[in-house]
This record gives C-alpha cells, structure tokens and sequence, in this order.
C-alpha cells in the first residue's frame, strides 16, 4: 500500500532517469589523502532552529563525508540572497557554488541567467522528479532548478476545538476536509466558547505567506490563483468576512508569518496552513491535534503548493562538486530524512513514496488531501516582483477584517489593475 502513496501525487512526473553513474573508487592505502574541497551554500530563508541544526550536524556532514568536501553554508534572507547572487553576476567575481532558492523568489534567477542547466544531470540521476514545479524551475525546456521539498496547506486543529464543531460534523469529517462554510462555522463557535479567537490566518506584512492559503481558498470556489476579480474569488473572499464577523482570528496573528507557535502554546486550536509548520507543531505534541485536508467549496479543495530548489550558480569554479552535491540531494534515501526532518514535507521524488510508514502522519496527510484537490503551483517567474503580489492579498484581507465583509467590485478591479502592473 505505501508503495502506491506517491503515485498519487506524482501522475504528472517525469521520465525515469537513467542509473546513477558509479560511486568513486576508494583510494589506495598509504596515498595521500586529498585535502578537502571547499563548497559555498546559499541557503536562502529562515529555517527554524531545529531544522538548521539538522542541516548542518546530519545533512551537510554526511555529504562532507561522502565527498571529502567542505561545506560552508551561508544562511540569509531572500533578498539578500537576490542581491549576492546578482553582485556576483554582474562582477564576475562567482563566490556561491551551490543555491537554496523557494520557487517563489526563483524569477531573478531563471530570468537572469544566473544558474547552470541541470537538464542533463537530474535525468541522469536515477530518480523520478515530478514536472508539477516546472513553470518556475525550467524555462524553454532546460531546467534551472529541482526541487527536493514541496507542500501542501493542510487543516490542523488542537482537540479542545472539537467540542465547537458544527452540528452534525465529526472528527472523521475534519480527517477526510469539511466544508469551508463549516470550517468558518467552527471558527466562530470557538470564539463565542472561549472568549477569544483561537483561528489563524498567518498575515505579517514583512514576509506575507498569506497570499497561499487565500489562494486555496479561492481555488476551492472555482478561481485561478492569483487573481482578484472574479465571482468566483469574491465569493469565496465571504468566506473570511465570516470569520471577522464572528471575532474568530486570533488577535496576535499578525505577529506570526507561521503558526507553528501558537500551536503549540495554545493560543490557536485551528488553522488552514503549510505543512511544514504544521508538522513541526504536530511532532512536538502528536496526541493534542487532529490532522485533516483542506476544506472543500464548490468545486472541491484547493491548495497551492511551492517547493524548495537547489541550482548551480552560473560560472562556479566547483561544477564538478556542486553537480556531486545536487545529486546527493537526489537521493530517495537523504530525501526522504530530509522531509521528515522538515515538518513532514511531500518528496517531489517518487521513489521516496516506498519509505512512507504509517507514522508519517503528514505526509500522508498531504498525499491522500492530493487525491482530489485543486493544486496551483507558484507562477512567481511570470511577475516582476513576487513579493508584491504578496502584498496585494494582504492588503485584501486587512480590508476584509476591518469592514467585517467583502469589499465592493471597485477595490477588487483596483487590485487586479495592479496585480497586472505587476505582469511581465
């Protein structure tokens, strides 16, 4: 049975590739041994502190062992990440080997001609990587990046919640996606039990994931994301008019651009999130949450899905190795720890599929949610400036809780002029 699990979400992957090219041979005894090589990591983001001390101690190390390499990781923001890597473009003073890029920030990168085509060597990888993130990580039929961790937004909600569900609605509908009218439902009926909100729509302004679980939200009434001025979109923006209207958000959230603490202070009992955080929360106190796919509308459930990359920094003095260390992240075995290790991400690599157990909650979560879901990727390389877009949605949904109802057809065709501003 797990061996079928990802082929859910794979039905679109990619060709297999071809047999790993051989391992290096062992020196001989009494030679030498070579000093180690040095590559440059630009792990662009903000991993949590757990997930950091994984990627240094287990996964960078493994790979150093493997390939009598050194590894010098450089962790850093999006932005700053954007601008190194376009200082040493424009220099030619090439210094990174090796990018972590999401696919949402990846545009200046594909667009400026800053990584290698690594077409040749995924497909010759041996493993089967999906084609779902190809409008970001290819461009013209060469592949720029490959992912190696993608998500899903998933609903999870602590077990005191479960008293407030609706009538009718039990702990197996939340498991198999309740409705979104039910999910604002129970949302209210939480704040009016306890005094005070206790749902989360993650929103801060400086680095907005907002724009995502919106985005399912309106792909679940039938829009295409992103967009504003649809029916189909407005309609579904009630949706969170609702839960205004009932005081349901919790009143910190917009301190937060995750939700992975205040679950796990108890401060939120729900939330419609990324796997990711939610999994963090979920594996630090496994017994107090329920787990269950996105919420359905009329056209069933939606979600978006982005990933996280790796590429080759154009012009590296170390291809040799920086190839070395893409298919390292290749292999289903380092794979499948390193998803595990994240939160309990999805694998974009179907091999990984056979090493799924029961006890990976989440992502069986996220796979079985997949069987009929909506899924969007992130059309970021399609705008100039993705962060932007970001904000468009966070300026909406501001708006939606200050009114405590949908704006009218005016602000929405001011939004969609802009969103298109935005277009290259």
């Amino acid at each position: 049975m797990k061996k079928k699990l990802l082929a859910i979400v794979l039905t679109t992957v990619l060709g297999v590739g071809s047999v790993l090219t051989g391992c290096a041979s062992k020196g001989n005894e009494g030679t030498k041994k070579e000093e180690p090589k040095v590559l440059k990591l630009i792990y662009s983001g903000t991993p949590q502190p757990h997930e950091k001390e994984y990627i240094i101690n287990t996964f960078i190390k493994n790979f150093e062992k493997k390939h009598n390499a050194k590894v010098e990781v450089d962790f850093i923001t999006q932005a700053d990440a954007i601008k190194k890597v376009s200082t040493e473009q424009e220099t030619g003073n090439i210094v990174s080997d090796v990018l972590f890029i999401d696919t949402a920030n990846m545009a200046p990168y594909v667009n400026g001609g800053w990584v290698e085509d690594i077409t040749d060597l995924v497909e010759s990888s041996g493993s089967t990587v999906t084609n779902m993130f190809d409008n970001s990580t290819t461009k013209d039929g060469k592949r720029y990046f490959v992912p190696v961790t993608f998500d899903v937004y998933i609903t999870i909600a602590n077990k005191k919640a479960l008293k407030y569900l609706p009538s009718g609605v039990t702990e197996e509908d939340v498991v198999n996606g309740i409705t979104w009218e039910q999910y604002a439902e129970w949302a209210n009926n939480i704040a009016k039990g306890e005094g005070v909100g206790k749902t989360m729509f993650p929103t801060n302004m400086t680095g907005s994931q907002l724009l995502y679980p919106m985005g399912g939200l309106g792909l679940a009434y039938g829009a295409i994301f992103p967009e504003f001025k649809s029916e189909s979109f407005k309609n579904s923006m009630n949706i969170i008019a609702e839960m205004a209207k009932g005081n349901a958000f919790y009143p910190e959230q917009n301190q937060y651009t995750a939700p992975t603490d205040p679950l796990k202070s108890g401060d939120v009992w729900l939330t419609f999130a990324h796997m990711g955080p939610v999994g963090t929360a979920y594996a630090a106190s496994p017994n107090d949450y329920i787990v269950g796919a996105a919420p359905k509308g009329p056209k069933g459930a939606g979600s978006t899905a982005g990933a996280w990359t790796y590429g080759i920094q154009k012009g590296t003095k170390n291809k040799e190795l920086a190839e070395q260390f893409i298919k390292y992240v290749l292999d289903p075995k380092v794979n499948y720890e390193l998803c595990v290790e994240m939160g309990g991400l999805l694998s974009p690599i179907k091999e990984v599929g056979d090493m799924l157990e029961s006890s990976d909650v989440i992502m069986n979560a996220g796979i079985k949610m997949l069987e009929t879901t909506i899924v969007s990727g992130v059309p970021s390389t399609e705008y100039t400036d993705w962060n932007a877009v970001k904000l468009l949605y966070g300026d909406l949904f501001n708006k939606i809780v200050e009114l405590k109802a949908v704006p009218d057809d005016a602000y929405f065709n001011d939004l969609q002029s802009k969103l298109e501003a935005l277009k290259k």
